[in-house]
């Protein structure tokens, strides 16, 4: 069996896999480096291009190390089920909700205006609100969206949320409903959490319409993935005052051009789609692939197996 690790990792992590893998070839190779030895590979481990799955023709396995399966499954050939596919969903998402929730907790104390004037030299108070009793309304469920969940409980704020899986329902979260209430999550929430994948379905979720429905007070969050909100309609919405503002990690196009509106905008917080950064990533990712190196050589389910009709793992599956 050949294991091909892209990019490489440390040597540690490498023996780890090897020590996973008795007997298997592990390579490791650059994204670069990657189409000319993935060719005769039965797994691929990391990240990927269309031109080195292409070049994978022996494949049976790819483990990614995103949540996000957007790209890969616009490849063509990828949803046909030439070979088993897993992601990384669950994995990160202690580190994308801490992420979000500082985001959250900027915009409503103010830190975002008290940055701009401390850089410009201003003592000037900013608008500031409080957490507790507001309302977090979360799009989509999963191991991200539970964890931000959990965060919000800490403050003792009001939890809404909806997802088109149906799970059980935590006591803190006052309701989790199905997809159907979108509208009435968003015209009650305070916050708007965005935390569910990237499908045909959800691109574009977060439109015009949505927004008109949410409060002039409340807040977006989105740290998911960039095409699920019209990125026209949300500078409109921030040009406006149909909403108070927002903070974003993921854009519809990234990097985000220098041309963006975006950046000027003073109720508007921007990271660089760096959520789910971590100093454990590394090690964290690498743990789970050999688990589930472990069931693949076992003959046993993937966690986290990819349902390509759905372009994201069934509850079942899903870690987190």
């Amino acid at each position: 069996m050949k294991i091909v690790l892209c990019p490489p990792v440390s040597g540690t992590l490498c023996e780890q896999v090897r020590r996973a893998a008795p007997g298997a070839e592990v390579v490791m190779a650059s994204m670069e480096e990657a189409p000319a030895v993935v060719g005769d590979a039965d797994v691929i481990f990391g990240m990927y291009t269309e031109e080195i799955i292409r070049a994978a023709g022996k494949v049976r396995w790819i483990q990614t190390t995103s949540a996000g399966m957007d790209m890969l499954m616009d490849i063509p050939g990828v949803r046909e089920g030439r070979f088993r596919l897993s992601n990384a969903s669950g994995l990160h998402a202690l580190q994308v909700a801490e992420h979000a929730w500082a985001l959250t907790a900027a915009l409503f104390r103010g830190l975002h205006a008290a940055v701009r004037n401390q850089l410009a030299g201003e003592w000037k108070g900013a608008p500031i609100r409080d957490l507790y009793g507001a309302t977090a309304g979360i799009v989509g469920f999963g191991g991200i969206g539970r964890r931000y969940a959990w965060l919000a409980k800490g403050f003792e704020m009001r939890i809404l949320a909806v997802d088109v899986q149906q799970s059980e329902k935590p006591e803190y979260v006052e309701a989790l409903w199905e997809t159907d209430r979108l509208d009435d999550l968003l015209a009650e929430s305070d916050v708007v959490f965005i935390a569910c994948p990237y499908t045909p379905q959800t691109q574009r979720l977060i439109d015009g319409h949505a927004f008109r429905l949410m409060k002039n007070s409340a807040f977006l969050i989105n740290t998911a993935r960039g095409p699920i909100v019209d990125e026209a309609a949300l500078v409109d919405a921030l040009r406006s005052a149909e909403i108070a503002g927002a903070g974003l990690d993921v854009f519809e196009i990234e990097p985000l051009p220098d041309t963006s509106p975006l950046w000027e905008m003073e109720n508007v917080i921007i990271t660089t789609h760096s959520a789910g950064a971590s100093n454990y990533r590394p090690q964290r990712t690498v743990d789970f692939f050999c688990e589930n190196l472990r069931r693949f050589m076992a003959g046993e389910p993937l966690l986290n197996e990819t349902d390509r009709n759905l372009g994201y793992p069934t509850l079942e599956r899903r870690v987190g």
